[in-house]
């Protein structure tokens, strides 16, 4: 495991915000549910939402195992890269799609707001939806914690891979931290 500072972060002292990345199968979403178990041991009442973008699809994107008190937010999303097998115009529709739902799901965070904030698997919001809806919803958190697949494996040739790339440099500036497994 390697942890990363970022020295341009400029939220306050009172904010900790970080972001999860590696392979596919490197224990992502298993180390954000060990940290918001932690944090729901100590925290008291609803503080604690769970966006859930994992596309559980052939055992790639696992959903997070449930956190006692927090508000998850999932849907049925697809695994643009797997299930288009190549085809690019399937892919871009399939990321399309799920830009559609995880845009609605981060808009009702941000509609109510908690001081925790969870997602997992955000790398299906950046294939096809707007990264700066995802700062923003980071941005009204106190706490972030996050995960994203980075890595090789799963590299396309269609350019969902380059944009997820993109994507995860622009949040690279507004956490505290990125840690990679």
């Amino acid at each position: 495991m390697q942890a990363s500072g970022h020295s341009g972060y400029s939220g306050g002292a009172a904010s900790f915000r970080i972001l999860i990345v590696g392979e596919s199968g490197a224990g992502k979403t298993r180390l954000t549910h060990k940290i918001l178990l932690a944090l729901s041991s100590i925290a008291s009442g609803r503080v604690i939402t769970v966006v859930d973008m994992a596309p559980d699809y052939m055992g790639v994107g696992r959903p997070m195992p449930p956190v006692p008190g927090a508000r998850v937010l999932r849907a049925s999303l697809h695994a643009p890269r797997l299930m288009s097998r190549g085809d690019c115009d399937k892919a871009w529709r399939l990321a399309r799609e799920n830009a559609s739902v995880t845009t609605s799901m981060l808009q009702e965070y941000l509609e109510s707001p908690t001081p925790v904030l969870s997602i997992n698997d955000l790398s299906i919001h950046l294939h096809a939806g707007d990264p700066r809806l995802l700062v923003e919803a980071i941005e009204a958190s106190t706490v972030f914690v996050g995960n994203s697949y980075m890595g090789e494996r799963l590299r396309d040739e269609c350019g969902l891979w380059e944009r997820e790339a993109r994507g995860l440099e622009e949040l690279g500036r507004v956490v505290d931290l990125v840690w990679r497994l």
